[in-house]
């Protein structure tokens, strides 16, 4: 991701605040966390491109610095904003994923301008995991037998956070993810008689399934993979929270299950 593409994405988020400060309820708390949400939310895109116009790398880094404060800021306020149920969890979590990314993205950055060796995925299109349309991990996957029983575990003695939880495929799987900070853990549980995974939990039993990155287009993802060398092993599917998906051919991932989610 190059740095007007990162731009675009900034304010393409500082839209999506917009809207959801627009849902809000008109009420004395709703009207003062629109006003705290909307002036941080919109906040890193401009503060980001000064940056990119800095005069000096002190500046760069000051400036991004600054982007970054408010996307932790505006992390805090969505949080808040479910906490005190202005607005469900399944309305904000798509937010809270994406200023969880871009706070990552900024950070990396800032560190590679102060001198630290790792690389920043701005200043470095050509990264291994943006080689492929992919932008970073979507969740881990596991396979359970009943949902209820694995959030005993995952939610109620790891602590995890219950994001939101769907049926998909016309009733055939029920998909719960959990917040893991960095990306989010699926809970998979088959629900039709004849669901293949169920043969899997007969001789797997519970476990980890497959990882899934993501991309902005599973439609364009599907028709450039295998030009790329990257053959796909299955359709395009639903996946959650209107999003497409499809799994990779185990051939080229030495037979790990990874599946690709996007718009």
């Amino acid at each position: 991701m190059n740095p007007k593409e990162f731009s675009d994405r900034l304010w393409d988020f500082a839209a999506r605040v917009g809207k959801l400060v627009d849902a809000l309820p008109d009420t004395r708390l709703g009207r003062h966390v629109a006003g705290q949400l909307l002036r941080c939310g919109t906040a890193p895109a401009p503060n980001y491109d000064e940056g990119r116009a800095a005069e000096s790398k002190a500046d760069f880094v000051h400036k991004i610095g600054v982007a970054l404060k408010e996307l932790v800021e505006t992390s805090g306020w969505l949080q808040f904003v479910v906490k005190t149920e202005l607005l469900t969890q399944r309305k904000v979590a798509s937010l809270l994923d994406e200023v969880s990314q871009l706070e990552k993205i900024i950070a990396s950055s800032r560190l590679t301008a102060q001198g630290n060796p790792r690389k920043s995925s701005i200043h470095n299109p050509q990264s291994t995991i943006s080689h492929h349309g992919f932008n970073g991990l979507d969740h881990l996957a596991i396979v359970v037998p009943n949902t209820e029983e694995a959030l005993t575990v995952w939610r109620d003695r790891v602590g995890l956070k219950v994001l939101y939880s769907e049926v998909v495929n016309d009733g055939a799987v029920r998909l719960t993810h959990l917040d893991l900070g960095n990306t989010q853990l699926q809970l998979v549980e088959p629900l039709a008689a004849n669901h293949p995974l169920r043969d899997w939990l007969a001789k797997d039993g519970p476990g980890l399934h497959h990882l899934c990155f993501k991309v902005d287009d599973v439609g364009e993802a599907f028709a450039a993979l295998p030009k790329q060398g990257v053959p796909v092993a299955s359709q395009i599917h639903q996946g959650t929270q209107g999003k497409r998906a499809l799994f990779l051919d185990r051939s080229v991932t030495q037979g790990v299950q990874v599946e690709v989610t996007g718009k």
